[in-house]
Formats: C-alpha cells, sequence, structure tokens
C-alpha cells in the first residue's frame, strides 16, 4: 500500500524530535466531529447579552472557547458583536443566547477539635513529654456554590442547538484557619467547563494522538516474526517504514491480529479511512476489545468530521475535510 507521505512524514518528523517517544506506540492525527450537528454549515457566531448573575463571564469563556477553534491553523468560527450593534447578518451567521444563573450560600457546618499542648516537662534523658494539654473547638462554616447555564443557537431558520446544565461543588472551612474560599474561584471552573463542553459541541477538533500498538508474535512463521519485531523497533526512527513492513506482513499473515492492528493504525494516520474502517471491523468481528472498538469509534467521528466540514470553503479546512487521494502536498 502506497502511503501519502505528507501525513507520514510528519509522524517520522515528531517521533525522531521526541526524547519521549516509545518504540511501541504510533502517531496519528485528524480533525475528529463535533459532537452534535448544531454548528454545522455555521461560519460566524454573534454571543447575545446572556442574562444571570454570571451572564458577562460565561459570554467572555465561550468567546474564548468558539474563537480559538482551529483546524489546521484555520479559525473555524469568526466571532462577531452581537445583533444590537449589526446591521444584518450574513450567510452561516448564527447567534448564541442564553442565561447564566448562579446561588451562592454560607451555612454552618458543625465544629472541629484541635488539641494543643500547654505543659511540657523534660525527662533526664533529654525527652519532652506534655503533662497538660488544652482541647479548643472551633466552628466550620461551608460555601455551597451552585452554577445552571443554559445557551441555545439560533439561525434564520431556528433552534439549531440548545445545552443546559447543573453543576454544584462546596467548600468548607473553620475558624482555626485564617482561609476563606471564594465563590468566585470555586464558579470559575464550572464556567470554563461549560464553555468547554460548548466548544466541543460545536465545532470539530484537531487531535494529535500516539496509540500503542501490539506487539504479539503469535501465528507468524520465524522469517515474519523477526520482521514484525524490526518493525515494531521502526516506529521509533521510520514510523513510514514500519507501516509498509506491517502491510507487507499483514498480505502474508490476513488473519493475524496483532499486523491487523497496526495496519489499522497506520491507515488511520495516513487517512485511509475506509480501509482503517475495513480492518477494524474486521477485528471486531474476532473480538470486543476496547482498543478496536476505540479505532473504530476514532474513523467514524473523523467520517462524520469530513461532512461536518464539506459546507465550509476554508483552504485548510477544505484540506482537511478532503480524502487523502484528494489531498496533496507539494
Amino acid at each position: 500500500m502506497a502511503f501519502s507521505k505528507w501525513v507520514l512524514s510528519l509522524a517520522a518528523a515528531c517521533a525522531v524530535s521526541s526524547g519521549a517517544v516509545r518504540a511501541e506506540q504510533l502517531a496519528v492525527e485528524g480533525v475528529y466531529a463535533a459532537r452534535t450537528d448544531g454548528g454545522r454549515g455555521v461560519t460566524q457566531i454573534s454571543i447575545e447579552p446572556i442574562r444571570g448573575r454570571e451572564g458577562i463571564a460565561l459570554e467572555n469563556a465561550l468567546a474564548d472557547q468558539l474563537g480559538s477553534a482551529r483546524i489546521y491553523g484555520e479559525q473555524y468560527f469568526r466571532i462577531v458583536p452581537s445583533s444590537f450593534d449589526n446591521e444584518g447578518s450574513e450567510p452561516g451567521h448564527a447567534e448564541l443566547r442564553g442565561f447564566a444563573n448562579s446561588r451562592v450560600y454560607d451555612a454552618s457546618d458543625g465544629e472541629i477539635e484541635r488539641t494543643r499542648c500547654v505543659r511540657k516537662i523534660k525527662h533526664e534523658v533529654g525527652e519532652k513529654e506534655c503533662v497538660e494539654s488544652v482541647t479548643d473547638v472551633y466552628e466550620c462554616r461551608r460555601l455551597h456554590v451552585e452554577f445552571r447555564p443554559d445557551v441555545a443557537l439560533f439561525s434564520d431558520e431556528g433552534a439549531l442547538y440548545q445545552r443546559q446544565d447543573s453543576f454544584v461543588n462546596s467548600e468548607r472551612y473553620c475558624a482555626d484557619s485564617s482561609y476563606i474560599p471564594s465563590a468566585e474561584a470555586i464558579i470559575e471552573p464550572m464556567i470554563s467547563r461549560f464553555a468547554r463542553a460548548v466548544r466541543l459541541d460545536l465545532a470539530p477538533k484537531q487531535r494529535f494522538d500516539r496509540i500503542r500498538i501490539l506487539e504479539s508474535r503469535s501465528g507468524l512463521e520465524r522469517g515474519d516474526r523477526r520482521a514484525f519485531k524490526n518493525a515494531i523497533k521502526l516506529t521509533k526512527t521510520d514510523p513510514v517504514g514500519a507501516c509498509i513492513a506491517f502491510e507487507e506482513i499483514l498480505s502474508r499473515n490476513p488473519y493475524q491480529r496483532s499486523a491487523l492492528y497496526n495496519a489499522a493504525l497506520c491507515r488511520e494516520a495516513d487517512g485511509q479511512l475506509e480501509l482503517a474502517a475495513e480492518a477494524y471491523g474486521q477485528l471486531m468481528l474476532a473480538s470486543d476489545k476496547d482498543r478496536f472498538r476505540n479505532g473504530m469509534a476514532r474513523v467514524d467521528s473523523r467520517f462524520l468530521a469530513r461532512e461536518q466540514l464539506a459546507s465550509l470553503s476554508l483552504p485548510a479546512v477544505a484540506l482537511a475535510s478532503a480524502s487523502p487521494q484528494d489531498a496533496s502536498i507539494e
């Protein structure tokens, strides 16, 4: 099988430049689908004023997350001023609206005891012994924070997407310490987490993984066992050569599980998604192992990402959505 050099040469460069690379891993980079189709065809978003106590903070977090979504360096969404500042919307425009309510209360939460020594005596051998102690009792309180965001994406055609959530966290503190927790410090990670979830729901994600190969040589003849061992070593310095070797071994041993799985990873790395799916399908017929199902899930997500990207005209995004036969880099 001929591999697209522009993909696997990148993996080879990464393997050589990273001192932490392990020999039994292959680099797989791809664009994976947004978790929903709500953002399909949307190229620009205006974040409308979000109502509620945490509205401004959530607006800023959403603008940061959605505005930083990039595929091969191209910005996926253009964040534009709210509709109050826009005279008209362009094709592909959508509005994000919602509210972000929070509730904070501080309540009594029992007591805590701390025992301290108030008188010691020294023995002849130099050791000290506490002969009198006092137990202090300190009042404790609990700061409780709730965050309930709800946002929806609308276009001229109507509602495209909605997400709502509920976050709860609390922190206990006592009078034996000067520390008093901050409601803002507790709620900030909740806001960030929700904004990140919206970004993953609406925009595909480019991801680089190192995935462990299978190393079992069971069922291989002596010559292929030696070739397989050499291919494993090549994954560290020459993943292209390793992948060619795995494919050659597979051609002579079409049912050997390790060769088939490693070839599937190579096809993923090369963007040969149809052939990768075929290999993972064969593996799943023989075993229901998580690694085989995860491989198929990655491939399925990349197929869906191609569909989600197909409606966009950004050059780098178009490249990411193309099949390897259609994509080339000089």
